[in-house]
């Protein structure tokens, strides 16, 4: 199999896991009121980092990281662009790779690497194309997976494999179609999980799983639609959970956990509305952490988490702004 291979060049101004940084006025803390100030810390490898796309002409990525509880002062990175959402995971011990659609007329899917609290210059997969933002999840062997759409009318899912410090050769999966972004995340059994929004007019949404080297049959999920991508998380019990934005006018945030076995009935969090598809990640604490972006001119970043038994208050994250949605590794 072809393979690309990781570069060893870092991008300069983007340190972030080995500098002590004193956090912005905005940052969110829970259990204080939204922008209380975080004090100078060092971001851990084990809570999830947030990327994002800027607002408007501004198409750079930025990034922060979850401490405690509160997250870090943003900081750009000048070297990558994009004019969809970003994906980030993370594996072996809190190490994260990043992946995202080149800008403009680029296509291409480009990636990086954190290594040692810096992020490696970016390199592009020239094998790959898409329109829309990628996935990243990791499988059950460890090895971190891509899943994307193709490009105009091609919207078939790809997908590679991380392994050994290169991808995979990429592969399509025939029988699954979409209009908007998949989303991947191994679950507390170890199995890779797959969830997506049907193609042209099928807004139903869709998942499959990947074990013993293959996916398993698709099935539909007749009870939930959607007009953007689903998001998929893992909560402290070990739970998959899926949250999704609704149709049409329809924006509240829905979501539902996976039982092992089944989906439960979905929900509405009542509370909380987005013009985009919602983020899912796991912080320190195994709690569960959602990241949206708000509705019509309300383009702050929102947050909340999951105990397992009830949704935190949400909370605006007034320094920080997207078109899209926001990614948690």
């Amino acid at each position: 199999m072809r393979r690309r291979r990781m570069h060893s060049g870092k991008a300069k101004g983007t340190v972030l896991g080995t500098l002590l940084l004193v956090a912005s006025a905005a940052a969110s803390l829970i259990g204080s009121p939204a922008g209380a100030v975080t004090p100078a810390a060092t971001a851990t490898a084990t809570d999830p980092p947030m990327v994002w796309r800027g607002t408007g002409d501004d198409n750079r990525l930025w990034w922060s990281q979850l401490n405690g509880g509160k997250w870090t002062k943003q900081q750009v990175l000048d070297d990558r662009r994009t004019e969809a959402a970003p994906a980030i995971t993370r594996y072996d011990d809190g190490q994260q790779i990043m992946a995202w659609r080149g800008a403009e007329d680029d296509n291409h899917i480009w990636w990086s690497q954190l290594d040692d609290g810096t992020w490696t210059d970016p390199e592009v997969l020239d094998d790959r194309r898409t329109d829309l933002a990628p996935a990243l999840g990791y499988d059950g062997d460890g090895s971190v997976v891509m899943a994307w759409r193709g490009t105009g009318a091609d919207n078939h899912i790809w997908w590679s494999r991380f392994e050994d410090g290169a991808w995979t050769e990429q592969e399509q999966l025939d029988d699954r179609r979409t209009d908007a972004a998949p989303a991947l995340v191994r679950s507390g059994k170890g199995r890779l999980m797959m969830a997506w929004r049907g193609a042209d007019t099928d807004n139903h949404l869709w998942w499959s799983q990947f074990d013993d080297g293959a996916w398993s049959e698709q099935k539909s999920l007749d009870d939930r639609r959607t007009d953007a991508a689903p998001a998929l998380g893992v909560s402290r019990s070990g739970r998959v959970v899926m949250a999704w934005r609704g149709t049409g006018d329809d924006n509240h945030i829905w979501w539902s956990p996976f039982t092992g076995s089944k989906w439960t009935k979905q929900q509405v969090l009542g509370d909380r509305r987005t013009d985009a598809a919602p983020a899912l990640s796991r912080s320190a604490t195994g709690r569960l952490i959602m990241a949206w972006r708000g509705t019509g001119t309300d383009n702050h970043v929102w947050w909340s988490q999951f105990d397992d038994k009830k949704w935190s208050q949400q909370r605006s994250l007034n320094d920080r702004r997207t078109d899209l949605a926001p990614a948690l590794g």
